[in-house]
């Protein structure tokens, strides 16, 4: 079956942790440790979802319901891991570079309980400790580099801070407990049963709240390789708000790089799941500040069945969050770059901004068609 199409969309809203800790118990397959959760029945119901109602048919659970844990129709037993064929990765870059099928590695190997972003519930991985495999895989000096830029099957590239696998732990997955290595992910509102082979980048956040609290960032699927970003200020050139911006539109900067740039471009650099932002009219020239906010803070809001997730809620600080990205926004409307190998917009359209209507805009203006 060919596997789905990917589209990339955070998961809605965050919840508080779940007490029910997972306790780390000794593993009859690999005789390392595995994460086990306190109440049997979490784990068990997992394959009772695949087996007797299809995950992908589900509807889309409230934030914090574990369906695992109150589904009567549970088994008895989990079902075993089934590993991908192939869980082959490439670390590094160019003849430094090396492949390795992490698949076949048992060392270290952990069944680890987390709180799956995309589905919001308990689910349980067959993993790998990610910091160990990164010393052994990657450039001796990857932990005084910027950022990881994770390279995936579709196309998609995702840079995660170096500092965030030192501070936490980060595993590559390369099988879900009890079920195929799929997640039903939504997007718009509607359900997607989406392949997470080769690996998965996944963190343990049933402790680590601050983790919890930042949703799906840094968990990106179908990783086909790893490679280190030197210096993210220099990948970031084109998108850097310019040196007059205030400090608001600075913080607004390292906001957007984090939770916006994997969908969203700014003068031709970032993501391109989402639209350009900046070029060759900036989105805070043509929506109104109250629906520019608003589509930030809570898209569905705004626009049914739009894949665009917003900010994501457990984020520390995430009103002056929201105020930074709008102030970073308005500071890039005066730095406009035409992306590389394009002439300047002045030499094929009008930029000029229409005339003012009769009628300003106000707060309870009809919400702008286009998608921002």
């Amino acid at each position: 079956m060919k596997a789905p199409s990917r589209i990339d969309a955070r998961g809605h809203g965050t919840t508080p942790c779940d007490p029910r800790l997972g306790r780390l118990w000794p593993s009859h397959d690999t005789g390392g440790p595995s994460w086990v959760p306190g109440a049997w029945v979490v784990g068990i119901a997992s394959i009772a979802c695949v087996v007797l109602t299809g995950c992908s048919g589900r509807a889309e659970e409230p934030a914090g319901a574990h369906a695992e844990a109150s589904d009567p129709r549970a088994s008895e037993a989990v079902a075993p891991a089934a590993h991908t064929a192939d869980a082959t990765v490439r670390f590094g870059a160019g003849s430094e570079s090396r492949v390795v099928d992490l698949s076949a590695r048992s060392e270290g190997r952990v069944e680890l309980e987390v709180f799956e972003p995309y589905e919001e519930r308990t689910v349980r991985f067959s993993a790998l400790p990610a910091l160990p495999l990164l010393d052994e895989l990657l450039p001796s000096s990857w932990r005084s580099a910027d950022e990881l830029v994770f390279e995936c099957a579709d196309g998609y590239r995702a840079a995660v801070p170096v500092s965030r696998f030192v501070a936490h732990q980060a595993f590559f997955a390369t099988a879900r407990v009890g079920a195929d290595f799929a997640i039903d992910k939504s997007v718009g509102g509607a359900v997607v049963h989406t392949a997470l082979a080769p690996v998965y980048l996944v963190w343990e956040n049933q402790r680590d709240e601050l983790v919890r609290s930042e949703g799906d960032w840094g968990w990106p699927y179908q990783v086909v390789g790893v490679t280190v970003a030197e210096d993210a200020t220099g990948r970031y050139a084109r998108m850097a708000p310019p040196d007059d911006a205030g400090p608001s539109a600075v913080r607004g900067f390292a906001v957007f790089r984090r939770y916006c740039a994997r969908c969203h471009a700014m003068n031709g650099e970032g993501g391109e799941v989402g639209p350009e932002l900046n070029y060759p009219a900036s989105v805070s020239e043509y929506l109104e500040p109250s629906w520019l906010r608003r589509w930030i803070d809570a898209p569905l809001s705004v626009r049914r069945g739009t894949p665009m997730p917003g900010l994501p809620q457990g984020i520390p600080a995430r009103q002056e969050a929201l105020d930074d990205v709008i102030a970073y926004l308005n500071a890039m409307a005066r730095r406009k770059l035409a992306p590389e190998g394009e002439p300047p917009a002045s030499a094929t359209l009008d930029t000029t901004p229409p005339a003012e209507s009769p009628t300003p805009a106000t707060s309870g203006a009809t919400p702008p068609m286009e998608t921002p």
